[in-house]
């Protein structure tokens, strides 16, 4: 594993630290998570999709500053959400301190994972920062992690970006994992949801 892939700075992606900094610097919600209508009804989209009313154990990598987070909290008896960035981290942490059933950490995707394990992973626009590396060590942790028969849910905007990882490329590349087994796919305009239950 590359240090380009895993060090603190580039969310083991070669997406510099910096690129965060100056979005942020701009605007404290860059991507109108809070605001913006696509988000929300992505939200609502994401929600629907999963197939459990309730989970026991969940994590959200790449939290940044709570939005899905806040959503995700009333369907899990413990939530543990990450980003990266500082201020983002801060802003997650106020957002819900009255949630006890949340743990808001500053962590790197994907070279963190709780100990232990858990039924819900949550990959919400995160996956398309993974270098080649890090996507072998984001199977390798949620090979760890995640329990038989718990689910997977990648959504990823499927619009044109920079990044190492294009939002269209995830599903099939989570599709050919051989012990997750596709449950639901949600093809929209904007974006590809779907989710896998893991199966040994």
């Amino acid at each position: 594993m590359t240090d380009s892939d895993m060090a603190p700075h580039d969310e083991a992606s070669g997406v510099p630290l910096g690129y965060f900094d100056a979005m942020y610097a701009e605007d404290d919600d860059p991507w109108g998570f809070d605001s913006a209508w696509y988000e929300r009804r992505k939200y609502a989209l994401t929600l629907a999709l999963l197939p459990r009313h309730r989970y026991r154990r969940a994590l959200e990598p790449g939290c940044s500053i709570g939005s899905l987070t806040e959503l995700l909290a009333a369907r899990c008896d413990e939530l543990i959400a990450f980003d990266f960035h500082e201020s983002s981290v801060e802003r997650a942490r106020r957002r819900l301190s009255d949630r006890s059933n949340v743990e808001v950490r500053q962590e790197v995707f994907p070279r963190f994972w709780p100990d232990g394990g858990g039924d819900l992973v949550v990959w919400s626009e995160v996956a398309y920062y993974l270098g080649d590396d890090g996507a072998r060590a984001a199977l390798d942790g949620l090979d760890r992690w995640l329990e038989p028969g718990g689910d997977l849910i990648a959504v990823h905007f499927t619009g044109e970006t920079d990044y190492p990882r294009s939002g269209r490329s995830i599903g099939t590349w989570l599709d050919g994992v051989p012990w997750l087994e596709l449950r639901t796919r949600c093809v929209d305009e904007s974006f590809d949801a779907r989710v896998w239950t893991r199966t040994t």
